[in-house]
């Protein structure tokens, strides 16, 4: 018997969720084994059964994976998708709304929430790449270490937030950039999760 790749299979789990939440339906084997690089279908579908087998999804009886209902109930909290951070160099913060995405509270909690997308490489360090949806918990206050949506001079920047000797400093996950300490900053959210974008 082969071993499972447990890294695979938590690739694929995170790729179910994160598919049902943009799209409000489960993927099919197809994509999974696309995401997966799995040569065969049939080996996308045992993986998703190890999943089934350990309570982390479900299947119907035609073996399709199961939308969690909690996806489309009152046990959900609406979070609005507004304009691009940059997680390279500060961008221009866009106030439009873009979308909405419901998010269930068993995973996001029900505090208010933001979503954004990334765009750039500085935060490559905490697994925060190019394209990725952020969700952010609406707040003006964080602690040190914390990441951090913020604002400066009315452009929207995503880093790690450190407080120094009076100083704020916005710390990027990634060698190739420096440190921003701007005199004035307004904090807009603390970042809760990451919903990648395969």
């Amino acid at each position: 018997m082969k071993v499972i790749n447990e890294t695979k299979l938590n690739q694929i789990l995170e790729f179910i969720n994160s598919f049902q939440l943009k799209e409000g339906r489960s993927p099919s084997y197809r994509q999974i084994a696309k995401i997966a690089c799995f040569p065969s279908l049939a080996t996308a579908q045992k993986y998703v059964k190890i999943l089934q087998s350990r309570g982390l999804i479900e299947r119907n009886d035609l073996g399709r994976i199961v939308t969690p209902t909690r996806l489309d109930t009152e046990d959900t909290i609406v979070a609005p998708l507004v304009g691009k951070v940059a997680c390279g160099k500060p961008i221009l913060a866009v106030e439009n709304i873009e979308g909405n995405f419901r998010l269930p509270k068993t995973i996001f909690g029900s505090q208010d929430k933001m979503i954004l997308t990334a765009s750039g490489d500085s935060m490559e360090g905490v697994g925060i790449k190019d394209g990725d949806l952020i969700v952010a918990e609406i707040t003006s206050t964080a602690e040190s270490g914390d990441i951090v949506v913020a604002l400066i001079d009315d452009s929207a920047t995503v880093k790690t937030y450190y407080k120094k000797k009076g100083k704020h400093i916005l710390h990027p996950e990634n060698p190739k950039y420096e440190d921003i300490i701007p005199d004035e900053l307004v904090i807009q959210g603390v970042v809760k999760h990451v919903i990648h974008n395969f």
